[in-house]
């Protein structure tokens, strides 16, 4: 972050400001301005907006933003840079400010893990790493086999510097609606269960969301889950086409049988929800390992978009006894995983793409305050200080903790009470 802080920077023509750092020198704390620092403790991205005043609902600076952005093109890091910047590990780690987030003790006793699929963009793809990277913390990207030569170098040279981040073992050719993107999700949970025995959750996320809570605010929900799984859950909009037969990928295209698919295993009901969740380390584990499970993915491989239906369909079945399942209407109960906005429903301020919302900046005063702990989706190209500005505000937040109200995560009616 302090690389693209200084580029950006400099390229806006400004000068980086005096900033204080504190630093633990046991009973007492010392405070010294510095000019020359290798990574600033609360940050400014970008000198000619104001951010806080964007995420605030500022009208006036919002419209500021727009107008800059249609003057001004991202500055962006590229492949090749990254591939240059990762020869030196140890002046990547620092200058990337990888080690200069704070961790509590509740948050090294509480590791998580995630995977990151990602198709192009090391860039974008990078950010969101850093957003979310904790030494105590494991980290699986899984790069489209199909993805160009120089997105793999980059990426590889990235995990290389980071001794807790790894690229999946197995790599997937990605295709859309295919289980393609089911399976590379199971080949990094079956990785990060053989890297450590120690990671608490399990996060799946597409390159291009980025989180809306701390690592912090993660670890004190997901204690307050206790194991309970956070999955979506939908029964009365089933999209049946996508499942009453068999597809198959033929000729580059997604195409139906005519083979009609028979009950699902052990008389379980097919329920619709998210490819990305919220799952508990012993649901990983009965992913990989149990042979209910196994019957089910063979079951839905045939599907259009399996991955919309294997978790919720695992998590929302009494008989299948997944752990961390619940066992109520699905429909009753908040899904706090990603928040998405839709078309048909809901608010942006940017522009959708196949009925999403790319979030713009008129979309973060909203963002700061959900519940929910991913935001998707994000272009790194397009309303760029969006991103921006909610990076700005992750980092922030990290370096000046509030007091956390657990209240509402406390009322969900999927956690498990201890």
């Amino acid at each position: 972050m302090y690389i693209r802080f200084k580029i950006i920077n400099r390229l806006n023509g400004n000068n980086i400001g005096t900033f204080t750092r504190r630093t633990n020198t046991g009973i007492t704390h010392v405070e010294e301005n510095i000019t020359d620092y290798q990574f600033p403790p609360f940050l400014r991205i970008n000198g000619k907006v104001n951010c806080r005043k964007i995420i605030e609902g500022d009208e006036k600076e919002i419209a500021k933003a727009n107008k800059y952005m249609k003057f001004n093109q991202p500055k962006r890091i590229t492949e090749e840079e990254y591939i240059a910047k990762t020869n030196d590990c140890n002046n990547f780690f620092n200058c990337f400010g990888y080690d200069a987030y704070p961790v509590t003790e509740e948050e090294r006793a509480f590791p998580l893990a995630f995977s990151i699929l990602t198709f192009k963009d090391a860039d974008q793809t990078e950010r969101l790493l850093r957003s979310i990277y904790r030494p105590q913390n494991f980290y699986c990207i899984h790069i489209d086999k199909s993805s160009s030569e120089v997105l793999h170098n980059a990426l590889r040279k990235i995990a290389n510097c980071l001794s807790n981040v790894f690229i999946v073992s197995k790599i997937e050719d990605v295709i859309y609606n295919h289980v393609s993107r089911l399976r590379a999700d199971i080949n990094c949970m079956t990785d990060l269960l053989s890297k450590s025995n120690k990671w608490k959750y399990f996060i799946n996320l597409p390159h291009q969301q980025f989180p809306l809570k701390t690592n912090l605010e993660i670890v004190k929900i997901l204690k307050i889950y206790n194991g309970a799984n956070d999955i979506e859950g939908i029964t009365n909009r089933l999209l049946s086409h996508r499942f009453k037969y068999s597809y198959r990928y033929i000729n580059n295209t997604l195409k139906r049988t005519g083979l009609k698919k028979g009950k699902l295993p052990y008389n379980a009901n097919i329920v619709k929800g998210s490819a990305y969740g919220i799952f508990s380390r012993e649901f990983v584990q009965y992913v990989i390992n149990d042979e209910k499970a196994k019957a089910v993915l063979k079951y839905m491989e045939d599907f259009v978009s399996p991955d919309e239906y294997f978790w919720a369909t695992l998590n929302h079945n009494e008989v299948l006894k997944a752990p961390g399942r619940f066992t109520g209407n699905p429909e009753k109960k908040s899904w706090l995983a990603v928040y998405a906005s839709w078309r048909q429903t809901d608010r942006c301020h940017g522009k959708f793409v196949r009925e999403i919302c790319i979030f713009g900046v008129g979309d973060l005063n909203e963002l700061a305050s959900r519940k929910e702990l991913f935001a998707n989706k994000f272009y790194a190209d397009f309303q760029y200080l969006a991103m921006d500005c909610l990076e700005e505000y992750i980092h922030n937040k990290t370096f000046s903790p509030l007091p956390f109200d657990s209240f509402y995560y406390r009322q969900l009616p999927f956690i498990r009470k201890s």
